[in-house]
């Protein structure tokens, strides 16, 4: 298989590979055969300019743009392309101006939009970047990606009810993902609202079945619960406190079975791994107070 039919695979694949790209296109380049490829010349000096820029190649990545530049220069795709070599010279600034005059043209070009929330989240201006998030995300819900990122921006501000939020947009899109599933629960336990989080974990260890992490959140959440339940005396002024109504939460025999059912699993999964090991005796001992 030729250079340029491997270039061209590796484009449909969207597989990250800078340094194969630039191994292929490196003979190709010092012969001349890019410019005689017709139709695919541009892609391929776009994918090259994208590869040089990966691997620190700024010298090449900045002749590539020349070219594109040269011969679309009233192109969007093109602006973002220099944008991104202004960005990779240490010209955060000039990036966000040209950025924000293609936006000013198009302001429905995705891929502008989010390399400037990109370019805030680098500059470590967090507020900027969730104001940009949410407008991008007022047009563009389906994003669930998006969606992450605004989580992991509120998280990184204890903005744990924000984050939640996102993370329930996430679970609406992708319901069949544990992953997500976990992270709401541990958002949920951090907020207190241990009704929420028990009911996530178990959604997670249902999807995954072997998810440690899924029945570390059970046991505690569950002992947890236990032990509100079981100080039934305060019962009317603990509900007053938390951010849930013991009312919605399981009995206590079926808090002690998810209890014991998390622990017998953990157990057993680590014990599989190393049944005689130090480590594994203690955590036994502590799953089992």
């Amino acid at each position: 298989m030729s250079s340029l039919a491997l270039l061209a695979e590796i484009r449909q694949s969207s597989e990250r590979r800078p340094y194969a790209v630039l191994k292929l296109a490196e003979p190709l380049l010092n012969h001349g055969e890019i410019s005689s490829t017709s139709e695919d010349t541009w892609l391929v000096y776009e994918q090259v300019l994208l590869a040089a820029l990966d691997e620190g190649q700024q010298t090449l990545a900045d002749s590539l743009l020349g070219l594109l530049r040269t011969r679309f220069p009233t192109s969007h795709r093109v602006q973002r392309l220099e944008g991104l070599v202004k960005e990779a010279m240490g010209n955060p600034d000039d990036a966000r101006a040209l950025y924000n005059t293609v936006v000013s043209a198009d302001p429905t070009n995705v891929l502008v939009l989010k390399r400037i929330i990109a370019l805030l989240i680098a500059q470590d201006k967090p507020s900027l970047a969730i104001k940009e998030l949410v407008a991008y995300l007022d047009t563009h819900g389906n994003d669930f990606e998006a969606w992450i990122q605004l989580s992991h921006l509120y998280l990184d501000h204890h903005m744990y009810r924000q984050a939640a939020f996102c993370l329930e947009e996430v679970i609406l899109q992708q319901p069949a993902n544990h992953y997500f599933h976990l992270c709401y629960a541990e958002i949920c336990y951090t907020m207190g609202s241990l009704d929420l989080a028990l009911k996530e974990y178990l959604r997670v260890v249902e999807l995954a079945t072997d998810n440690v992490r899924g029945f570390y959140g059970v046991k505690l959440t569950a002992d947890r619960l236990i032990e509100l339940r079981a100080a039934g005396a305060a019962k009317s002024r603990r509900d007053a406190q938390l951010p849930f109504s013991l009312d919605a939460v399981p009995q206590l025999p079926v808090l002690e079975k998810l209890s014991q059912l998390a622990t017998e699993r953990l157990v057993a999964t680590y014990s599989a791994n190393n049944a005689a090991s130090t480590p594994t005796k203690a955590l036994e001992d502590w799953l089992k107070q």
